[in-house]
């Protein structure tokens, strides 16, 4: 099948077998696939689909599900479809969790690794996640004024530590490189420095095509080194607990499925 009306057709009762190839390379954004002229279905009626015709399988199966579209959402420096896609995830997520029976299926939900989008200031409850940064009004949790930077202008509460959406530096002269801090104050030292960032003040940050801005420029953001989560539930999910290694995880299937020793018979 190659589109959602070939997902939408499927009879998990006499199907064993299927092959779903929906683009000539990754699949639609989720915040594009809507106006795609094929009809792309959804990451979530994929993973119900394929739980349907697994799920007949007596001696029980393993489906691995990859929202691959939050990564590379991310290396554009595009907060807005990385985070339209993670809930598209979070939705397939719950459509598996409905559809299984817990107390004989393992659901684990993690990451292969994290990435440099940082989150700051002191943003209010409520304020768009994707808009400039507002501090709260002291006391409360609603907003005050736009916060802006030492350069006079507003941030985003969501941006990267590197990737498309930096600021250009230019190459350090001679002339640069004696300049001191000492010699600048807060409102001149950006400018002194020969960084000018743009004013975001009339910018609509929500944008689907919008990148978040950047402190290092690259072509392509970077992985970060932080840890990731993995959330389990179901038969041995107490197996995830505190720190391991990521080659744990399939220490943790196999004990679930008993496939070692499966196989020893």
């Amino acid at each position: 099948m190659w589109n959602k009306e070939g997902v939408d057709a499927v009879d998990p009762a006499t199907t064993d077998k299927l092959l779903g190839l929906f683009e000539p390379s990754h699949v639609q954004f989720e915040a594009d696939r809507a106006e795609d002229a094929a009809g792309e279905p959804s990451l979530t009626e994929i993973t119900t689909t394929a739980i349907d015709i697994l799920s007949k399988n007596p001696n029980g199966y393993i489906l691995q599900v990859e929202a691959g579209r939050v990564d590379h959402a991310l290396h554009a420096g595009n907060a807005y479809c990385a985070l339209t896609d993670n809930i598209e995830f979070a939705s397939a997520i719950q459509a598996t969790l409905d559809k299984v029976n817990l107390e004989e299926t393992l659901i684990i939900v993690t990451s292969d690794h994290g990435h440099v989008m940082t989150f700051a200031g002191y943003p209010p409850r409520g304020n768009d996640i994707l808009g400039l940064s507002v501090d709260a009004e002291e006391g409360s949790d609603t907003g005050g004024q736009v916060k802006l930077a030492l350069d006079g202008k507003p941030y985003t509460t969501l941006g990267f530590a590197n990737g498309l959406g930096s600021v250009f530096m230019p190459e350090e002269t001679e002339e640069d490189a004696t300049t001191t801090v000492a010699t600048t104050t807060s409102e001149n030292m950006a400018e002194e420095m020969g960084v000018v960032r743009p004013d975001l003040t009339s910018v609509d940050t929500t944008d689907k095509d919008y990148l978040q801005q950047a402190l290092v420029p690259l072509e392509d953001e970077t992985h970060g080194g932080s840890d990731v989560a993995a959330y389990g539930i179901g038969p041995r999910s107490y197996l995830l607990r505190g720190v391991v290694e990521q080659s744990y995880l399939f220490h943790v299937m196999d004990y679930a499925l008993n496939l070692t020793e499966r196989a020893k018979d």
